[in-house]
């Protein structure tokens, strides 16, 4: 049956399951690659990331729900004489509910069976009990961006000799609990299989975008709209809200998801009536009301203008468009593309699709959504969508470009077992300038947004359809709040060929006057007026080494106000300064490279101290955007990003030391670029020695 909406303690639409506690998805298991098959002589196959023990059935700290139900674990030849992978290919009767309680995926692999391009995508060809056979199976997940296969062996859960959880109606047919077993390994256990989403499954199974409607949501010409997501190759279910299992007068069973498998329009006398053909995926019952099998109102049409189904295979049938809106509640949809579809004929227009993957970095990309706007908002990743090719509408006369966009966030389920669980995630559409590679923090603070999701939510997927006219947008992904890391897929769907790509901020490149330093006054002696000291702790050689060095420093802080307030260098700062200017490998630094270092020192310690606007000796993380441009360095985002893992503390500020080293660092690698870019080409050949050495004597 169809999965309830969830009446515990989680009241939000669209979450279902079959039980009174709520359990969400984890993985614990990683997923090989392959698996060897058995050499002459070997056993049979046995997955040592999946074993057939309990470990298997609940991850760590979950309840042992099914311990004491399963009595042990048997492949299928151990449960029927002749068992076979698939019989008369995979349908609807093929999937039976057991005692694991995951209706909510059921329910969808019942749905997707009638696509049998899918479900080629998701069950590899070519497997069986026959000759080859080694006791693994393989199937494969869309899982953010790719598809994943995933190895099981063929090791079951049974009561007894019977299975105990999904099973098929023929009982030596296998593929169906064989498929709920990989995708409970995918999610790291059959438990957490337990409740879920339906449209999370559709994702799962398809790599689609999905969408959900409360039928007095959709678009006013219900029946148009259902025909243009179908000549897309669209997957779409309904549902009738209630009770699980209460057949209405009419047909139609609430809380159990159907299929819309087609559209079409008959001539009824001088009207013209628009019907939705829908499928039962579990069969038998069907709406007995007009335009049912057999009803009075097929007399009313001659056989010219009848669809070419009228009598159709057990479970589908056929209704008017209104009697569709008032027998069922909801329509879950799954948009595909291009390359998700088989689509040899050319029938088909589906969507075109571009997927980015993206990251919220604490301090430095994760600036929570519009509420921080004049603060953190503008550090967000953004996304920049040029839409210029109109849709193809005879019916409607306005110029516009239909796009859906879709934001998921990665591997949360996964990072559940850690005590994290899903961000609250949405994002914000502006409009675009041409002339503008990004919007600026100055650009966001004052723009407001065309479009926006509803509201942040902490599921898997949020996603936006809409239309706007051609044009230049950026799309902004955000979490609710500051300083919340996570990684993102962005996914942008669009009627023709229109594009999307992520913007590459290069922090140089602003409309805001640059931030200059304050250069009047230095707190630091210049490089001849510690020539004294420098010989004081050189040696015969001339030279100092690191831990010379370190004293140097710490001499010269100490004369100076800043001791109080900067940290010292240690002796791992210091031979960090001391490889970056030694191109010779000796170790040791000359008076000479201790000036050229020691004036770049000074000026960078003018920037610190100018955006060191507390006194406190760090600097905040989100101001070495501007610290870095102030010091003369053009970089990109990615590398701000970079810099700020590395040198940033945990409490996201950055030290007078650690900024020192990683201009120092910077600046080097600058250099040693330059000269080995002889042509000034932008590209550089290095050796595997000259590589080895620039990178590990640094």
């Amino acid at each position: 049956m169809y999965p309830v909406p969830w009446s515990g303690g989680d009241q939000r639409p669209g979450f279902y399951g079959s039980s009174s506690v709520l359990l969400r998805n984890a993985n614990v298991a990683p997923i090989p690659a392959g698996a060897p098959s058995p050499g002459p002589g070997q056993g049979l196959f046995e997955d040592l990331h999946f074993p057939a023990d309990n470990s298997s059935l609940h991850g760590p700290g979950r309840t042992a729900r099914f311990n004491t139900l399963i009595s042990g674990w048997k492949r299928p030849q151990e449960i029927c004489g002749s068992p076979q992978f698939v019989v008369d290919g995979t349908t609807r009767t093929d999937i039976c509910q057991g005692a694991l309680g995951d209706c909510w995926f059921l329910s969808v692999i019942a749905c997707l069976s009638l696509n049998k391009d899918v479900m080629k995508q998701v069950i590899p060809p070519n497997q069986g009990f026959g000759t080859g056979y080694s006791g693994y199976f393989r199937f494969k997940f869309w899982q953010y961006g790719q598809w994943v296969e995933v190895i099981v062996d063929d090791r079951l859960p049974t009561v007894d000799t019977k299975l105990a959880f999904l099973y098929s109606k023929d009982n030596n047919e296998f593929w169906s609990p064989l498929l709920e077993k990989a995708y409970a390994k995918l999610k790291g256990c059959y438990e957490s299989l337990y409740i879920g989403f339906p449209l999370e499954a559709m994702v799962d199974l398809t790599g689609g975008v999905p969408e959900l409607f409360q039928i007095d949501e959709m678009p006013k010409n219900l029946w148009k709209f259902l025909k243009k997501l179908l000549d897309k190759g669209s997957i779409i279910c309904c549902a009738k809200p209630g009770p699980v299992g209460v057949l209405s007068e009419r047909g139609i069973i609430s809380g159990h998801a159907y299929s819309v498998t087609g559209v079409d329009q008959v001539q009824q006398r001088a009207d013209r009536v628009e019907l939705v053909r829908v499928r039962n995926p579990w069969g038998r019952v069907e709406w007995n009301g007009a335009w049912s099998d057999g009803s009075t109102e097929w007399s009313t049409v001659s056989d010219k203008h009848r669809p070419q189904t009228v009598h159709l295979e057990d479970g589908e049938f056929w209704m008017s468009v209104e009697d569709f809106k008032s027998n069922f509640g909801s329509v879950e949809i799954c948009h595909v593309s291009l390359e998700q579809l088989s689509n040899a004929e050319g029938k088909l227009k589906p969507w075109v699709q571009m997927v980015y993957e993206g990251r919220w970095v604490r301090g430095f990309s994760a600036g929570g959504n519009l509420r921080h706007k004049d603060k953190y908002y503008w550090m967000n990743p953004q996304f920049k969508l040029t839409l210029f090719e109109e849709d193809d509408d005879p019916d409607d006369s306005a110029v516009s470009c239909t796009f859906l966009v879709a934001l998921a966030q990665k591997h949360r389920r996964r990072m559940q077992l850690a005590g994290a669980g899903f961000l609250f995630i949405g994002f914000d559409v502006f409009q675009g300038d041409p002339a503008r590679a990004y919007l600026t923090q100055e650009d966001l603070r004052a723009a407001v947004p065309v479009l926006s999701t509803k509201e942040h939510k902490d599921s898997s997927e949020v996603s936006l359809r809409a239309c706007l006219p051609p044009g230049h947008y950026f799309i902004v992904p955000s979490t609710a709040n500051p300083n919340e890391e996570g990684e993102f897929l962005l996914r942008v769907f669009t009627e023709k060929g229109n594009r999307a790509a992520p913007v590459e901020r290069n922090m140089l490149a602003t409309n805001s006057p640059q931030v200059v330093p304050d250069l009047a006054y230095c707190p630091l002696p210049s490089a001849e007026d510690s020539r004294d000291l420098f010989d004081k702790y050189c040696g015969p050689d001339e030279a100092i080494s690191a831990l010379e060095l370190q004293k140097l420093l710490r001499e010269i802080l100490q004369k100076t106000a800043l001791s109080e307030k900067w940290d010292h260098f240690g002796l791992d700062a210091c031979k960090s300064l001391i490889s970056l200017t030694d191109i010779n490998g000796f170790g040791k630094m000359r008076f000479e490279g201790f000036s050229n270092l020691w004036s770049k020192i000074c000026h960078w310690t003018q920037v610190f101290s100018r955006f060191d606007k507390n006194g406190s000796g760090t600097m905040d993380s989100q101001e070495m955007f501007t610290a870095i441009q102030a010091a003369g360095f053009q970089v990109d985002e990615f590398l701000m990003q970079l810099v700020g893992l590395r040198y940033a503390d945990p409490d996201l500020t950055l030290s007078y030391v650690n900024f020192i080293c990683c201009l120092t660092k910077l600046d080097t690698m600058i250099r040693a670029f330059k000269i080995m870019d002889k042509f000034g080409t932008g590209v550089v050949n290095v050796g595997y020695k000259e590589w080895l050495q620039m990178t590990m004597y640094s």
